[in-house]
């Protein structure tokens, strides 16, 4: 589940730069969240800020890494996103469709019974 943070602002020399909290991701332990941030400047620009943080007692939330992406690599990075989304579903067998736990023994030659009336090998049902 995402959540949604308040906007911040951080005024910075030339035209200021603010950023705006997009969501926060848990990831799979409770002490540890993806962030997504847009970033804007002053002069009308945009990147993403992807950052990894993590909880530490008496310190709070902190930032382990960031990933800055520029317009275009932000975009480039949502189409990979969204072709990724429908494979990481899992994935259901078909009914009969083969299971690797499954053994399959092969028989080394024809039932004798039907090696007495033709020459094709054997079926066997499952």
């Amino acid at each position: 589940m995402t959540q949604n943070l308040r906007h911040r602002q951080i005024d910075l020399q030339e035209g200021g730069i603010w950023e705006e909290a997009i969501a926060t991701i848990p990831q799979g332990r409770e002490d540890l969240l993806l962030e997504v941030v847009l970033m804007h400047s002053g002069i009308g620009g945009s990147e993403v800020e992807l950052r990894s943080l993590a909880w530490a007692n008496g310190l709070g939330w902190y930032r382990q890494s960031t990933l800055r992406l520029d317009t275009a690599t932000a975009q480039k990075l949502l189409g990979a996103l969204g072709s990724v989304r429908r494979r990481l579903e899992p994935i259901k067998p078909a009914p009969g469709a083969y299971r690797p736990e499954a053994r399959i023994l092969k028989f080394p030659g024809k039932v004798k019974a039907e090696a007495d009336s033709d020459d094709e090998p054997a079926s066997f049902a499952q």
